[in-house]
């Protein structure tokens, strides 16, 4: 009787029990050596691209830990002394370095929040502790003294809002990295910084009834990105002005953007990343439109890793027959 009743309460168990997050595989993007590359197939690396489509996939509610660590381990040692990397590309059948890093500020953050969001639960090993010393002492000297902000790079002194709001969340990925750890004091030091960095970022980047500007430089056109699509990219890392909740702000954009989004994937990247802000806000129909309509451009020339990664993950919430089926009647996807 006693193993009927355990046999019982393992399969209702396993009934109830929530379904386990899929695993991140990018067979045409993740080379056996770990390294992943921007296109499908490709022949260059960009760093940011890849770490933030880890980060991108996690959020989106996939397992991403195999295939960070073998980029992690791939990566670690291109890392400069003082903490940069750069991009590369093939020569004579291997990577090689090729070309500065586009945003040094930003890189430096996702690689950050990826090197504490894909640590064991004992903590970074040695050598991941150190890449991230040396990340966070070069970001540091990013950072204006007179404005608070962060800027692109030691010779691009402009800031953006973009990559503030990036380093924003790394702030916060390190802060709830020590709090798993029971460091409350190294949590809190982090958490004050992120917070910190939230204000000045709403300071310089914020305007009432205007919305943001995208750069401490002036500009004289507004193109989708970055001037629509940093309208709400501050969503990811939770930062907001007190007159402008989230769902309010995201409810105007989708109402003025929505049609230019769905179709941007037909001449230029499809923007992803505005789906990701959609999940977060939890608006289901705008995601499989936006998987609906870019499945045709899937590994072209306006597709990359970070598209990749967030496909897979929205994907793989579904059935086989739900991934090519057609919108469901009165989704409104054109």
């Amino acid at each position: 009787m006693k193993t009927l009743l355990t046999l019982l309460l393992l399969i209702a168990t396993s009934l109830t029990a929530p379904a386990r997050a899929a695993e991140l595989v990018m067979a045409d993007y993740q080379r056996p050596d770990g390294a992943i590359t921007t296109y499908f197939n490709g022949d260059s690396i960009d760093p940011y691209f890849a770490s933030k489509a880890l980060l991108a996939a996690q959020d989106a509610g996939m397992t991403t830990r195999t295939a960070a660590i073998r980029w992690i381990g791939w990566l670690l040692a291109r890392q400069h002394a003082d903490g940069r990397f750069d991009r590369y590309c093939v020569k004579g059948q291997r990577f090689v370095s090729c070309q500065e890093a586009d945003a040094d500020d930003a890189l430096m953050a996702v690689w950050m929040e990826l090197l504490v969001r894909a640590a064991p639960p004992k903590g970074m090993p040695p050598a991941w502790q150190a890449s991230f010393d040396k990340a966070s002492r070069h970001l540091d000297t990013l950072r204006a003294p007179a404005s608070g902000v962060y800027l692109i790079s030691a010779k691009l002194p402009v800031a953006l809002l973009m990559d503030n709001v990036e380093v924003s969340s790394a702030f916060k990925a390190v802060g709830d990295y020590h709090r798993r750890r029971g460091d409350a004091a190294g949590a809190a030091g982090w958490m004050r910084k992120a917070e910190q960095l939230d204000k000045d970022i709403l300071r310089v980047f914020w305007r009432p009834n205007l919305g943001y500007l995208v750069s401490t430089q002036p500009r004289t056109e507004s193109e989708f990105y970055p001037d629509a699509v940093a309208q709400i990219f501050p969503i990811l890392a939770d930062i907001r002005p007190a007159s402008r909740p989230h769902a309010a702000a995201y409810a105007l954009w989708m109402k003025e953007n929505r049609m230019v989004w769905l179709q941007m994937s037909e001449a230029d990247f499809p923007w992803g990343l505005v789906a990701l802000v959609a999940d977060k806000m939890g608006d289901k129909e705008a995601i499989a439109c936006w998987r609906m309509r870019s499945i045709q451009f899937r590994h072209g020339t306006h597709w990359n890793v970070l598209e990749e990664a967030l496909y897979l993950a929205f994907a793989s919430r579904l059935t086989a027959e739900q991934v090519v089926a057609p919108p469901p009647a009165g989704m409104r996807c054109r």
